[in-house]
């Protein structure tokens, strides 16, 4: 019987990736605001990338989870996730992989606590992608890198070879979920607080302050060790260099649409953790925090 699968969140991840799984013949559902569900029942939910091509699917998407499922991924963004859980009963999940693909490290914590009786795996997505509207999603980098640790390799319902066979790369070299967890972090934060504070694509943000960028990857990558978690700055280093120059942060798109940003679960792992409490990391959140109430 084929696996049933639920996506909590409709955005740009959670979008792109109930286009993908759908069109790979997957039982997938949405689970999204009544707005949205509204739009993608009538209207299908859409990708545009130049990867994937022009794909319009029909999923069924609805506010509530109403029965059981295989697995739950959870795609909405760490300031959403608790409001999020109210749509997704305790009882429906009971044995179901629970899967987060939010930024930071707090959030799988809380999973556990809130779902007992559902294996949580964390994974971590790099990808570009736009909501446009509702139920229209944009890819924009070449890229869609997923990534989950070796730990959870061999379950009955493994999501890395769900994501494979809808034509995403998935990376299981990470050996625990800590590693997987801050590899992203570490570089994330970086990029993320760099391109808000600049209100600038990567490029022109990183060219503007190298000496800011190098400062945050050392932050980050010592709250990474703090947690047992040993990064390469190096390689950091080389994957903030190796990123399209017009390649803009979530946290930046937020920034420039005025909504909610991830400031807590992006930059608070980092300045919680770091030996030397990350003054560079929290000096520019607290410029970004003053921008945004400024222009609120």
């Amino acid at each position: 019987m084929a696996d049933r699968i639920a996506i909590l969140g409709a955005g740009a991840v959670g979008g792109m990736l109930g286009v993908l799984l759908a069109q790979a013949g997957h039982d997938v559902e949405l689970l999204a605001s009544e707005r949205t569900s509204t739009a993608i029942n009538v209207e299908g939910l859409a990708l545009r990338s130049a990867r994937y091509g022009e794909l319009r699917v029909r999923v069924p998407t609805r506010p509530w989870l109403t029965s059981p499922v295989d697995v739950l991924f959870v795609a909405v963004k760490a300031p959403d996730l608790l409001a999020a859980l109210t749509r997704v009963p305790a009882p429906l999940l009971h044995g179901a992989v629970v899967v987060p693909l939010l930024n930071g490290v707090d959030h799988v914590p809380l999973l556990r606590a809130s779902l007992p009786q559902a294996p949580v795996v964390p994974m971590t997505v790099a990808v570009e992608a736009t909501r446009i509207e509702p139920g229209v999603i944009e890819h924009v980098s070449p890229f869609a890198d997923y990534a989950m640790s070796s730990q959870h390799l061999g379950m009955a319902v493994d999501p890395g070879v769900l994501l494979r066979s809808a034509g995403l790369d998935v990376d299981s070299s990470a050996p625990d979920d800590a590693v997987l967890l801050w590899r992203k972090l570490s570089f994330l934060a970086p990029l993320a607080l760099l391109t808000t504070r600049a209100r600038a694509a990567l490029g022109p943000a990183r060219d503007a302050r190298p000496d800011l960028l190098e400062a945050l990857v050392e932050e980050s990558v010592a709250a990474a060790a703090a947690q047992q978690a040993a990064i390469d700055p190096a390689s950091v280093r080389e994957r903030l260099l190796s990123l399209p120059t017009g390649m803009q942060s979530s946290m930046l798109k937020d920034a420039l649409a005025g909504v909610t940003l991830e400031l807590e679960a992006i930059a608070g792992p980092v300045m919680r953790g770091a030996p030397n409490g990350a003054p560079v990391t929290r000096a520019v959140v607290a410029e970004i925090a003053d921008a945004s109430t400024s222009r609120s």
